[in-house]
């Protein structure tokens, strides 16, 4: 069964300062991972990769990033894909940069 798009899938992703970019990593879904050349700009590719990655499966448990350890470059930022919507006729924002 693959995602429905009727519910709200949340899932807190990694922010790290990479110097020129920022890098995003999801633990729970290793498949989206992307960047951004400022934190808002790597926060829409993030919804975007979440999306991507969980179009054709069932979406995982989200873990509790309280138990997390960071690098002092890296925050924990909660990202929201909801409605997503696939295919023809879809009008799916670009990936920002």
């Amino acid at each position: 069964m693959g995602l429905n798009r009727n519910i709200e899938v949340k899932y807190p992703a990694i922010f790290r300062d990479e110097g020129t970019y920022w890098g995003v990593r999801f633990p729970d879904v290793p498949a989206a991972q992307t960047f951004g050349n400022s934190v808002q700009a790597a926060a829409v590719n993030a919804a975007n990769a979440l999306a991507v990655a969980l179009f054709d499966q069932e979406p995982p448990r989200a873990s509790d990033p309280r138990f997390w350890k960071l690098a002092t470059t890296e925050f924990v930022v909660w990202i929201t894909m909801a409605d997503a919507k696939f295919g023809p006729g879809s009008t799916s924002p670009a990936p920002t940069n």
